[in-house]
Parts: structure tokens; sequence; C-alpha cells
């Protein structure tokens, strides 16, 4: 493992595999704010339900999440994890909360705007939603259009689910460092389990949504978590990339319905990330606005929708919504992001070896 004063190496291709990945469930989601249905979403016609093409998007974020943040848990202790796990998520994380509370609550409120900071009780749901960020996906008292025409219509924010469940992964990765076990053996049983875990229960949490959506997507970060130690020991190999490469796709076309099936393209997806051999575009000018493309997505596809009225497409929605997205992603990077990982270079958590 680094020592001290070893500095952890710059992926320059992860900025923007995760910008398109946010791009992507921007895209997908055009089709359910807007036709209130995923069926004509592309890949959805082509692979069968609940298949959409954002999905894989939020596939790699895990996948990437995962290996980068085992990468950050090398350097330091347990509370200095933690502290940039929590600069990373919460700053952009609190202000999205406030601007969808104090902002689109009252806009979009059917009792207007004083009754809605009076009665709807805005410090509790901003606590709330901080606490667990799933609980911000629906606001009290807020719609964007009358629920009669979908139960979309009073979904603030449908992707804060997966911050969540990214937040849950951080404090397992903690507690792993705490007892000395986050070592690849581990990973890999534990990846294991998850993977097999769908092939005996199709519904293992029917009434836990929480752990239900954990059981889901954690499998895909702790996928990245081991291919970090897979990828420190071994450089990545364009052959065995290709062959996983193919798999996927055989797996996508012959069993459409196993939920980590996707996991096959998670090592073609990490070479990208980290081979020195393939240059894609840096983003070093517009910075890491991934994550604020990805929180502010939904939101503003709703005020998009609500705004087109009965000339909303998904295409109009979709072409309309990411450019505004992408400045509030910019402005989210610029303005708060950047500045809040400074933080992390306080003195009390400069970063010391873990053991392996």
């Amino acid at each position: 493992m680094p020592g001290r004063g070893v500095t952890r190496p710059f992926y320059p291709n992860v900025n923007i595999i995760r910008l398109i990945a946010a791009s992507t469930v921007i895209f997908s989601h055009a089709f359910l704010i807007s036709e209130k249905t995923e069926a004509n979403e592309p890949f959805v016609r082509l692979l069968g339900d609940d298949k959409i093409l954002g999905i894989f998007g939020v596939y790699a974020f895990f996948i990437t999440s995962g290996f980068l943040v085992t990468q950050s848990a090398q350097f330091g202790s347990v509370g200095g994890f933690l502290w940039r796990r929590a600069l990373r998520i919460y700053p952009a994380l609190v202000v999205c909360i406030l601007l969808s509370v104090y902002v689109l609550g009252p806009l979009f409120s059917p009792l207007g705007i004083r009754r809605y900071l009076r009665w709807s009780n805005p410090l509790e749901t901003t606590v709330l939603s901080v606490l667990n960020p799933s609980y911000g996906m629906k606001l009290p008292n807020v719609q964007f259009y009358d629920p009669a025409i979908s139960w979309l219509a009073t979904f603030t924010n449908g992707s804060l689910w997966s911050i969540s469940q990214e937040i849950f992964c951080y404090l397992i990765l903690a507690a792993l460092m705490a007892i000395g076990l986050l070592r690849a053996p581990f990973m890999a049983f534990a990846l294991a389990v998850g993977v097999t875990w769908q092939l005996f229960f199709e519904h293992p949490w029917p009434d836990t949504q929480l752990i239900t959506d954990f059981t889901f997507i954690a499998p895909y970060f702790f996928c990245g978590s081991l291919l970090w130690f897979v990828m420190e020991k071994w450089q990545p190999n364009l052959v065995l990339a290709s062959i996983f490469a193919a798999l996927g796709v055989l797996c996508l076309v012959f069993l459409p319905a196993y939920s980590y099936g996707p996991m096959l393209f998670a090592y073609p997806l990490v070479y990208i990330a980290i081979s020195p051999s393939i240059q894609l575009p840096t983003l070093d000018r517009l910075g890491d606005v991934s994550y604020g493309t990805y929180l502010y997505g939904w939101p503003v596809e709703q005020v998009v929708n609500h705004a087109l009225g009965q000339y909303s497409t998904w295409w109009t929605v979709f072409g309309l919504s990411l450019p505004i997205t992408l400045l509030l992603g910019w402005l989210s990077w610029h303005l708060l992001e950047k500045h809040a990982l400074r933080l992390k270079r306080i003195s009390f958590l400069q970063r010391q070896p873990v053991s392996p």
C-alpha cells in the first residue's frame, strides 16, 4: 500500500466518463418526465423493462466511485476518510436541497408561497433530506402538475435515491477500514454474495425500499472497489477488457433480466478510465461538473416539462435541460465544491498509510 509522501494517481479520463454517465441519466429521465413512462426509451425498447440507458450511467457512477474511493481509503485514518467523503458529497447536496425546499417548493406548491412556508415545515424537511437524501425525492405539499395524471407529479428530485446508497457504501468501507478487513479477499466474497443474491431472492426486502435499493446497486460499488485491488497488482489489460466487454454484450442479449449482468462491463470501464494509452477529452477547464449535473438534472427537467406544458416532448425536455443542468453543475463545482474540497488538507487529517 502507498506509504507516507506517496501521491495518489489522477486519472483524467474519469471526469469525462462520469459526465457522460450523468448525461445518460438526464436523457432517460426526459422520457419518464415528459411521457410519464419509459416505454419509448431506446434501451427499454431494445433490452426490456427497466433497462434504460440512465441506469447504465448510474452503474458507471458506482463502479468508478468504488474504485476511486477505495483508493482514497488507503490514505489516512477512518476519520480522515469520512471527512473527505463528507466534503465531496454534502456541500453540493445541501445547497441542492436548500434550493429545492426554499425555491422550487414555494413556486410549485398548491398552498401558495406563504402557506407553504408556514405549514410545510421546510426546516424539518431540509434536515431530514440532508440526513437521508432519499427523503428529498418528494417534498411535502409540492407538485409540478395534477398528481392524477402521474405519480411523478410530486417527485422533486428522483435522482437522490442513489446518493443515500453512495453514503451507505462509504460507511461500510469506513467500517471495514476500522476493523482491518478492507482487503481484496473480503471484497471478492462480499461481491460474490451480492451478485448471487438475486438468483435466489427476486425481491429480497419488499417492505424496505432503502435496503432493496442497496442490494440492487451496492454490488456495482464493491465491484469497483475490488477492481482497485486488482489494478494495484496487475496493469489493465486490453485483451481482458475486450473479453469482458464481449461477455457483457452476450449477457445483455441472452440474460437481459439479470440485474448484475452489466457488471461485466466494469473491467472495460475501469480500463478506459485509468489506461494511459487512452486519452479522452479532458475537462480541465470545465472542472468536475458531473456530480452537480447529476444532482440538478431531475428538478431542471421537471421545471422545463412544466414550462413546456402541452408542447413537452422527450427531445425538447432533454435538449433544454441538459445545457441548463451543465451550467448548474459548472456553478456548483466552481463556486462551492472545489473550494470545499480544499478543507480536506487541514493539518489534523493529513494522510497516513493504512495497513493493507
